[in-house]
């Protein structure tokens, strides 16, 4: 199988692969196992540590470190002690700021919070852009390599048939944005879109069950599918031009009979898609039915969040991205967050002032409650959803909550907290743990970075070294840290 060979490969490699052996063996038997999915949702412009630590977890990083973190610190990668991680087994999530929703839906033992990971090629700044996800600095708005989401919709075993390789939505502060190209990638200077209007995000995925507005407009795109093959097909076979031309047209008809299979795939899973589709946007109250809903980003992210639960209960895809002010789209304001004495202030203007305001402050937490709720409500609707290949959805469903910059407004991308939730069935251990890395300053070779993370679910996903495009794709080396790779490989605390 797949996962067999990418383990005989690592095995390969000598004394470290045989060290991975019985790591890798129980992965790649978990991963085979099930169908593997993996949803991406980045906050834009940072969520900060403080947001899911709970005050056991603070005492074991104080415990280990000269330079104590207070309680009413922010973000701390500068003081870290520890060389090895720091495993807290039971996090009181109902303790932290922004994860009381775990605890209250019974998810305790399915989540896990990762602190001490960096990204520091990606960059920080206010966003990372293509960064956080590929590990690679995006320049002038343009990825450096392919992201994670695309490098796992691609592995055989997550494509399998499945009409998308990969579903992205988002939110945007731009209510006239329909797409948002700084976030995702499927290889260096190739931005794979964001669609991040809800109303037609609905119509690209449930619009064969949608209005009847949707449905003609499905039929109308399978009609042009059609007469587009028809006429290249045409323009091929009269073709008298040279080979570079020709490839290119050649390249063309391939693109439009894959689309035109993923409209006759939708067609042949109609009924299953009418038993998931959600509430349609003309009655919906998470879309725009009046200014204040219009223009505020958390119901538009509770409404992709919604879409992005039902494509993965219809099988519509295995993967699944959804941003919020991702890229250069961050500086949303909160009308429904927001008290009356901030409201207006946008995202950007919240932060610098939320050293002296304390209701700055407190909304920027509580986005990130309100953000990590609504997640959780995403994972429990899973949970509730049988798996045709046994157990639950969000048994075979990897949930990974990061930011797209780091651990603050102005991040140097030295840490990047991480909640993540699900994934049992493909080797994934959670727990409830809090796991606390070495930090990038002060863990000389205990560090590990968020390409580590990256690798680890390529390993539960069973995948093999392969060609993404023109790109290999080999997740012991994922990204482009090059000689600023502190470690290649999993990380081994999450793997079951």
């Amino acid at each position: 199988s797949l996962s067999r060979r990418a383990l005989l490969r690592r095995l390969a490699a000598g004394a470290s692969g045989m060290a991975l052996l019985p790591i890798m063996s129980r992965l790649t038997r978990a991963a085979g196992a099930m169908n593997p999915r993996f949803v991406f949702i980045v906050e834009g412009n940072c969520f900060e540590p403080k947001t899911v630590l709970a005050p056991a977890v603070l005492t074991a990083i104080n415990a280990a470190s000269s330079n104590k973190v207070q309680t009413t610190d922010r973000w701390w990668y500068s003081s870290y002690g520890h060389s090895t991680p720091i495993v807290v087994p039971s996090t009181q999530f109902s303790m932290t700021t922004a994860l009381p929703a775990i605890s209250t839906m019974g998810l305790d033992s399915q989540t896990a919070v990762l602190f001490g990971l960096s990204s520091r090629i990606c960059g920080g700044g206010h966003s990372a852009m293509h960064g956080a996800l590929s590990s690679t600095r995006s320049l002038a708005g343009l990825p450096g390599g392919p992201t994670i989401d695309a490098a796992l919709a691609a592995v055989p075993q997550v494509r399998q048939s499945v009409p998308y390789d990969a579903v992205r939505l988002g939110v945007s502060y731009n209510l006239g944005s329909r797409l948002n190209y700084g976030t995702c990638a499927y290889g260096p200077r190739q931005p794979a879109p964001l669609i991040v209007d809800p109303n037609a995000a609905y119509s690209t995925l449930f619009g064969l069950v949608g209005s009847a507005a949707d449905v003609v407009s499905f039929n109308q795109r399978g009609n042009l599918l059609d007469f587009a093959r028809q006429d290249v097909s045409a323009s091929l076979s009269a073709f008298g031009g040279n080979s570079v031309e020709r490839a290119k047209l050649e390249s063309y008809l391939a693109a439009l009979e894959a689309v035109t299979q993923r409209q006759t795939r939708l067609q042949s899973i109609k009924s299953q898609l009418m038993a998931v589709a959600p509430v349609s946007p003309a009655t919906n109250p998470l879309y725009a039915h009046n200014k204040t809903l219009d223009n505020d980003p958390l119901s538009r992210f509770s409404a992709q969040l919604e879409l992005a639960t039902a494509a993965l209960k219809g099988d519509l895809t295995r993967v699944v991205v959804v941003g919020s002010g991702t890229g250069s789209d961050f500086d949303m304001q909160y009308p429904t967050a927001q008290p009356t004495q901030n409201k207006g202030v946008t995202r950007h203007n919240l932060h610098h002032g939320s050293a002296a305001d304390a209701t700055y402050l407190a909304t920027i937490h509580d986005v990130t409650r309100q953000q990590l709720t609504a997640i959780a409500s995403m994972a429990n609707a899973l949970k509730n959803t049988p798996d045709p290949a046994g157990g639950t959805l969000l048994d075979s469903t990897v949930i990974v909550y990061v930011s797209d910059n780091g651990e603050q407004h102005h991040s140097t991308a030295s840490e990047f907290p991480v909640v993540l939730i699900g994934g049992s069935a493909l080797g994934l251990r959670t727990g409830g743990r809090t796991i606390v890395y070495p930090g990038v300053d002060t863990g000389g070779t205990g560090h590990r970075q968020l390409s580590n993370l990256w690798n680890t679910l390529g390993y539960l996903a069973g995948a093999a070294p392969y060609m993404l495009g023109k790109t290999r794709i080999d997740f012991d080396l994922f990204g482009a840290e090059g000689p600023g790779r502190v470690a290649p490989g999993p990380l081994s605390e999450l793997t079951a």
